[in-house]
């Protein structure tokens, strides 16, 4: 069953219960009320409000979208770890350099990334690598996260409340707010395409990277991710560099 149905069901089957409880057991017309209002707004909910993102085809343009990157990422014989960086008109951009020409940035190279010409082949004073649209920078603006958010809040805005593709996130900064440990329950879409996993981790760790790169107004990088179906847990270096 889908969240709005589900909220739906237990609105109705609460009501049911406290205006039952209410009417025959307490003898309580305020509480036989309520339980029928409960009730009431429960049924609404079922017969009412629409899924907000279609959920097949979310996922389903998600996984065509991993799959295009995937295909270039072969193409090139690129794994390395990309950095998932906000732009300067607000979008979010993935780069993935290129192994052997250091595919670890300091923050120096990481500034001078952002004022590099926007295209699809960067070669910008030394640094070379690839930038892309990572799947999730458009869930990441529909989503409204802002710069200066709380990154817990953000992440459960986005992977729970408008795309759900996760059922919880847990989101906790340490070494003064450079590295941010995220654990990530029952993820709803994964990827077999190892070129794509391993540069920008799997689905839902893509758009956490995107969502925590919004947040923070830095360039994140993922530099570790286990994966399960139960939960992703997640290692993001938020401190702008190695």
């Amino acid at each position: 069953m889908e969240r709005n149905a589900l909220v739906g069901v237990d609105f109705l089957l609460m009501g049911s219960i406290i205006a039952a409880l209410g009417f025959f057991l307490a003898d309580s017309v305020p509480i036989a009320s309520f339980g029928f209002a409960l009730a009431v707004i429960g049924a609404l909910i079922l017969l009412i409000v629409p899924e907000p993102v279609p959920q097949d085809a979310l996922k389903a343009l998600l996984k065509d979208a991993v799959r295009n990157v995937e295909i270039i990422l072969e193409e090139a014989g690129l794994r390395s770890r990309a950095y998932f960086m906000k732009m300067e008109d607000g979008e979010v951009r993935a780069f993935i350099p290129i192994t052997g020409s250091g595919d670890k940035l300091s923050p120096p190279q990481l500034a001078e990334l952002e004022r590099a010409p926007r295209r699809f082949v960067i070669d910008y004073h030394g640094t070379r690598g690839l930038l892309v649209v990572p799947p999730g920078n458009e869930i990441v603006r529909l989503a409204k996260v802002e710069k200066g958010a709380d990154l817990e809040e953000a992440l459960i805005s986005a992977l729970v409340e408008y795309s759900d593709l996760a059922r919880g996130v847990l989101a906790l900064e340490e070494d003064g707010g450079k590295v941010a440990k995220v654990q990530i329950l029952k993820p709803q879409i994964n990827s077999d395409s190892p070129y794509f996993n391993d540069a920008l981790g799997t689905p839902v760790s893509c758009l956490a990277g995107c969502v925590a790169a919004v947040v923070k107004g830095t360039p994140v990088r993922i530099t570790e991710e286990r994966y399960d179906p139960e939960f992703i847990r997640l290692d993001l270096d938020i401190s702008g560099g190695p």
